[in-house]
């Protein structure tokens, strides 16, 4: 059992060194004394706020060694901070409070992991401007196993996940949660974490499956098959689930002949860091939208709206008011200092946006459909 267990640590491919913005830092939790990486690109200057990115390390790992994933690199251009912390050493290495088990022996399963991870959030959030609205995880491995119970965990808290040759575990009850964006990435031959007849969770296609049905997403997704380039002996089939409740859908990467590690380029066809930030970035919001929907701080009418869309908010209300596109790209502000408000939308195009009120001490998103 501890050859199984084991074999579930330093799989993936290191492949960059790290930057100069890199911090090692400890934070007290829950009696622990627990240890992360913290990577604020130069490009931060504290104007706006920005996204944060949790990464999770697998079975054995050490943050100095995953934080060569290369998520800070992506950082640097895209402008969120990056968060690498260090599970608890266990008999068989740092491990995650993760729901993986074999047999039903569990790892670390005292470990408040989850509060940590949430507080850890809490004190990025008050010495940084965070944009609350995108906050992601990734893992690999077991790392993948604790992304997945963090979105049932810190569902009202975490926009998206994405996980790695990691799936829901068989001590852990997932129970019924909000729906959510999820991604996963996982290779047929992997000898770790099989792909079926998986010996700590739920099968790969299971996974999938479970959480398109927690997003009602279409069950029939959209294929299509990333050119295969490299000479790597392996094939990459891309599954899109849409359509999901609340603007969610699951993304499947199945990588035919792929082992239990993470991908790059150019010795792959892609590079598993650039693609969990491209799935990231779609999804901004996304708990705000869900939980926006009961209040009563503003209403608007026509809804579906083609031109014009009048806004009345329940008291005077000073602040601001952002038009974000389905994919999270600003597409105007508009200062509100008033009760009614009204929004032109004549010249923009056909399908979701959301409206994101915000002043010192409120901040409401709601959702709304342009017709053509």
């Amino acid at each position: 059992m501890k050859r199984i267990l084991f074999s579930l640590c330093f799989s993936f491919i290191v492949f960059v060194s790290v930057a100069q913005q890199q911090e090692y830092l400890y934070f007290q939790y829950d009696s622990l004394n627990r240890v992360y990486a913290r990577y604020v690109p130069t490009v931060y200057d504290g104007s706006t706020a920005v996204p944060l990115v949790i990464c999770l390390h697998g079975l054995g790992d050490t943050i100095t060694n995953f934080v060569n994933i290369g998520m800070n690199y992506v950082a640097d251009t895209a402008n969120f901070i990056v968060l690498t912390p260090q599970a608890v050493s266990s008999s068989f290495g740092t491990a995650w409070n993760s729901g993986a088990s074999y047999y039903g022996y569990v790892l670390n399963g005292n470990v408040d992991d989850s509060g940590f991870i949430n507080a850890l959030i809490d004190s990025t959030e008050a010495n940084y401007n965070i944009d609350t609205n995108r906050i992601f995880v990734t893992g690999f491995s077991m790392g993948g196993f604790m992304s997945n119970r963090l979105a049932c965990d810190l569902n009202s808290r975490i926009a998206a996940i994405a996980s790695v040759s990691g799936t829901i575990g068989t001590s852990f009850n997932p129970g019924t949660p909000n729906p959510i964006p999820v991604c996963h990435f996982h290779g047929t031959a992997d000898g770790t974490v099989a792909y079926t007849n998986d010996a700590y969770g739920m099968d790969a296609e299971e996974l999938v499956n479970f959480w398109v049905g927690v997003d009602s997403c279409n069950v029939v997704p959209i294929i299509d098959s990333i050119p295969d380039i490299a000479a790597d002996g392996k094939n990459i089939v891309h599954y899109t689930y849409k359509n999901g409740n609340n603007g969610t859908q699951v993304e499947f990467y199945k990588v035919i002949g792929g082992d239990h590690e993470w991908l790059v380029q150019p010795t792959n066809d892609i590079s598993y860091t650039t693609e969990i930030w491209k799935f990231f970035n779609k999804f901004p919001m996304q708990n705000t939208a869900i939980h926006s929907e009961k209040t009563n701080d503003f209403s608007f009418y026509p809804n579906p709206a083609k031109d014009l869309l009048y806004l009345s908010f329940d008291k005077y209300m000073k602040g601001e008011l952002a038009v974000f596109n389905q994919i999270g790209v600003l597409v105007k502000t508009i200062s509100v200092n008033g009760i009614n408000q009204t929004l032109n939308i004549a010249d923009y195009s056909q399908g979701i946006y959301f409206l994101r009120y915000s002043d010192s001490i409120t901040q409401i998103t709601k959702r709304f459909v342009v017709v053509k």
